[in-house]
């Protein structure tokens, strides 16, 4: 027996609420110019900032922005050379910079280059989880060619490594050494999303699903955030011409404008800085840079409830943690 279109579970119900939250509700969302975003900047002056992904595209520029407010940068990126370039032109900008090559699928170089950033600069403030790539052509998910034996081939998966299993890895490594750091404000991580985490893109399903799984990851850790006083954002930039910009898509975009690097930069900044924002979603289009709090997206109802009481748990299970560890180091001494 089908349900009648007015009986619409709750679950339900509060999924599609949730989803056309944005239009109901566009007061709640912040509209901000590239100055605008800026002006959170100056807070960076001597703050510790890790930056994966750091030796092009929006990785590279946020990493000589920072380092412009008087952040001392940590950059890594998978060929250390490449990286070096942009450490180099940090210093010569009258900044300080250190990198180190990092893979972020391998989790043992995660943990390296954290280590690194820890023992050149004492701490860590702020961590950026830029790195990312697209869908190559030769991943294509959909080959449907047939391999030697006759059957489908395997498909290889770069892309979700990456952009997925990589931010997942830099987030984990983030909270621990944040919470590590005793400052009790201006901790923050900044996971790079996309407009693929919320609309998914033609011919490249392991990269729109990728993006939204990042963005699955920080709603469910903004949650965590506020246990452990970190605050976290993320920015959704829609097409930019970076390195990752391939042919097909130049040739679809045509004649449709962009944001620039420029833009998205400033929406990193003030994901970084803006310290009335945690948990939002930073979207960038040719339109200028939109801020959605968690408010607009997250859902109320049974959702709200439960999410609530699982919050309020892991505050508990922190403070246990918290005390245990504190009793155990007295024992130590």
């Amino acid at each position: 027996m089908s349900a009648s279109t007015d009986e619409v579970p709750p679950a339900i119900d509060g999924l599609l609420r949730a989803q056309s939250a944005a239009l109901r509700r566009p007061e709640d969302a912040t509209a901000l110019t590239v100055d605008d975003a800026l002006t959170a900047g100056s807070a960076l002056k001597g703050k510790v900032v890790v930056v994966t992904g750091a030796a092009n595209g929006f990785g590279r520029a946020y990493a000589n922005k920072v380092a412009e407010f008087g952040a001392k940068v940590v950059l890594s990126d998978v060929r250390l050379e490449s990286v070096q370039v942009v450490a180099d032109e940090v210093t010569a900008a009258g900044g300080q910079a250190t990198c180190i090559a990092c893979d972020v699928t391998n989790w043992d170089a995660q943990v390296a280059m954290f280590r690194h950033a820890r023992n050149t600069f004492g701490h860590i403030d702020v961590v950026a989880a830029n790195a990312g790539i697209g869908e190559p052509d030769r991943a294509r998910f959909l080959d449907l060619r047939k391999g030697p034996d006759g059957e489908p081939t395997k498909p290889t998966m770069p892309t979700a490594s990456v952009n997925f299993t990589g931010a997942a890895y830099t987030a984990k490594l983030a909270f621990f050494h944040l919470n590590e750091n005793p400052a009790k404000e201006g901790k923050a991580l900044v996971i790079l999303g996309s407009m693929a985490s919320f609309s998914g893109i033609p011919g490249a399903p392991v990269y729109s699903a990728s993006k939204h799984a990042v963005l699955g990851l920080f709603r469910s850790l903004y949650y965590d955030s506020l246990v452990y006083g970190i605050r976290i954002n993320i920015v959704n930039p829609f097409f930019v011409k970076t390195g990752i910009f391939g042919v097909v898509p130049k040739l679809l975009l045509a004649g449709i404008p962009l944001p620039t690097v420029e833009e998205v930069v400033a929406a990193m900044i003030a994901a970084t800085c803006k310290p009335d924002s945690t948990g939002s979603a930073f979207v960038v289009d040719f339109k200028g840079i939109l801020e959605l709090p968690s408010a607009v997206y997250n859902l109320d109802g049974y959702y709200h409830v439960f999410a609530s009481r699982a919050q309020g748990l892991m505050g508990w299970g922190k403070w246990a943690f918290d005390v245990v560890s504190a009793a155990v180091s007295v024992f130590r001494r």
